[in-house]
């Protein structure tokens, strides 16, 4: 299921999950192999399904969150409204809303990243941490790639 296993087989299964309703999605054996390394996934059914749902559409694995990618270049990949709009999205609007943002990346983001944020996302303890993570990752895209450009200012004194 891993973006960086792609074998025909993972593309396959990308493409069934993608396609998938709740059901389907859970009728896949990598799911339950993944159920198999992480058994506390089990009591969370419908978190799984979204990641599983969600992760599909990432063709590669990129070391940035995927709020960082929708933030950096010049304009932005994703424009500041619609990011705001994602990230208040309920947890039943969300895989809607990601599968559309991935598609702006060209399917690369921090996998392992977006699993944790789309199952956390509407636990309430984690999903603000998570909402402000993501405008953090978004506002200092633009700041990073400047960094990397040299065109950053000294503001320490």
């Amino acid at each position: 299921m891993r973006p960086a296993d792609d074998t025909s087989a993972a593309r396959a299964l990308r493409a069934r999950l993608r396609r998938a309703d709740a059901l389907e999605a859970l009728a896949q054996p990598q799911v339950h192999d993944l159920v198999a390394r992480a058994p506390w996934l089990r009591h969370r059914p419908k978190g799984l399904i979204r990641v599983v749902q969600v992760l599909a559409h990432v063709e590669r694995n990129d070391p940035r969150s995927l709020a960082r990618v929708l933030g950096g270049g010049d304009p932005p990949v994703m424009s500041r409204a619609r990011f705001e709009r994602l990230v208040r999205s309920e947890a039943d609007e969300l895989p809607r809303a990601l599968r559309r943002a991935i598609a702006l990346t060209e399917g690369g983001c921090n996998v392992a990243l977006l699993g944790r944020d789309v199952l956390n996302w509407d636990d309430p303890e984690r999903g603000e941490d998570i909402r402000r993570n993501w405008y953090f990752d978004y506002f200092n895209a633009a700041r990073d790639s400047a960094a990397t450009e040299g065109k950053t200012e000294d503001i320490a004194q």
